[in-house]
This record gives C-alpha cells, sequence and structure tokens, in this order.
C-alpha cells in the first residue's frame, strides 16, 4: 500500500506525458514547415467594351420617300439621266447587287457625289449627297438631309455617335456607323452618315469586302 501511494504520483506523470500528442521532433518540424498560404480569390475578368447595341433594319431606311432597292439601268437612266462619269470594273468586292459569282466586277457610275453600283442591266444606289436637296432619307423617326445635324443624331443613337470615328485630317469628316441587323443577327453592312462642321455631308449603304 505504502508502495503504491510513493509511485502514484510518477504513474500520473507518465500518463501525462504519454496523452501529448506533441514530440520535440514534432514541435521542431512544426516550427520550420512553411506557412500554408491562405487562398485568395481569383480576380474578376476586366470588363469589356460592349458591342454597340444601336442596330438598325433596312426597313427603316427610306430614299425619297421609298426603300433603296435594285432597279433596272433603264429606270436608273430615267430618274437621274446620263452619269456625270464611269468607274469601270471598280467595284471589285463588296457588291451588294444580285449578281452571278463569276459576273465581271461593276461599274460605278458617278452623279456628282451621289454613286450607283452598276452591273450588267442592274444598278443600286450606294451613296448619295443630301446637300444638293434632290435626295432625302429617313431613318425611321429621322430625316437624313442637308438640315441634319451630328446632335440629332445622337439623341437617337447616343453609343454610335460616341464610337465615331474621328475627322479625317484632311476632309475634316466624321463618320457615325450604324450596324445592321437581319432576323435578330448583327451583319457586316451599315449604314454610314458622313458629317462635316457637324451637319450631315453623306449617307452611305456599306458593305464590306
Amino acid at each position: 500500500m505504502k508502495l503504491f501511494i510513493c509511485i502514484a504520483p510518477f504513474l500520473l506523470s507518465l500518463a501525462a506525458c504519454q496523452s501529448s500528442p506533441t514530440t520535440p521532433a514534432a514541435t521542431e518540424a512544426a516550427a520550420h514547415a512553411p506557412p500554408t498560404p491562405s487562398a485568395t480569390p481569383e480576380p474578376s475578368p476586366e470588363p469589356t467594351a460592349s458591342a454597340n447595341p444601336e442596330r438598325i433594319q433596312d426597313g427603316l431606311v427610306t430614299v425619297n420617300g421609298q426603300p433603296n432597292k435594285e432597279l433596272t439601268v433603264q429606270e436608273l437612266k430615267r430618274q437621274m439621266g446620263r452619269p456625270d462619269s464611269v468607274e469601270k470594273g471598280a467595284v471589285e468586292c463588296g457588291s451588294q447587287l444580285d449578281t452571278p459569282p463569276n459576273a465581271p466586277a461593276g461599274d460605278w457610275w458617278y452623279y456628282g457625289n451621289t454613286l450607283y453600283e452598276v452591273s450588267g442591266t442592274q444598278a443600286l444606289l450606294h451613296s448619295f449627297d443630301v446637300t444638293t436637296g434632290q435626295f432625302k432619307g429617313k431613318l425611321g423617326k429621322l430625316t437624313l438631309d442637308q438640315n441634319t445635324t451630328l446632335e440629332d443624331v445622337r439623341r437617337l443613337y447616343p453609343v454610335a455617335t460616341k464610337q465615331a470615328e474621328e475627322p479625317e485630317p484632311e476632309s475634316g469628316e466624321l463618320t457615325v456607323n450604324l450596324p445592321f441587323e437581319h432576323n435578330g443577327e448583327l451583319t457586316d453592312a451599315s449604314l454610314n452618315l458622313v458629317f462635316k462642321n457637324g451637319r450631315l455631308q453623306e449617307v452611305e449603304f456599306f458593305f464590306p469586302c
């Protein structure tokens, strides 16, 4: 009984040592272990500029009260007379006429600064000069004539106006591009409004090569 009382403190001390999971070697290893890096959230992607949402439909555009559509060369001559000049074979790409794939390159017919694409017996207005008063366009509620200002366009198409190209160094012209859509899909074609000194000069039906 006395022996048990004497060794009881020793047994309790041994039990305490055995219950401790940390050894000197483990303590030293923990001290030298590199810190675990904390998880950092992935950076958010940089916001990208959204595409111009101000798309237009072909049906909104009229010229002198009529949609811009193909006409025959005879009809063109009745309406406009003989062209001031002709640039033969100049329409090498970007044609908007419904011609066969093997058709020769079309011609540009100039009436002052107004331009028609001509191929065979077909013709189509490519761009018109609004400063003469001979042509007047409409884009929905927007009138396209010599009195149209850049601010008129900005009120209806602020994004396209803000994205407008810088004025040309030589001519001082500035172009607002309004992309066409078809069946809800964006196309490569656009209606280009050319301004100088804040006033509309020319309207172009643009189609890239």
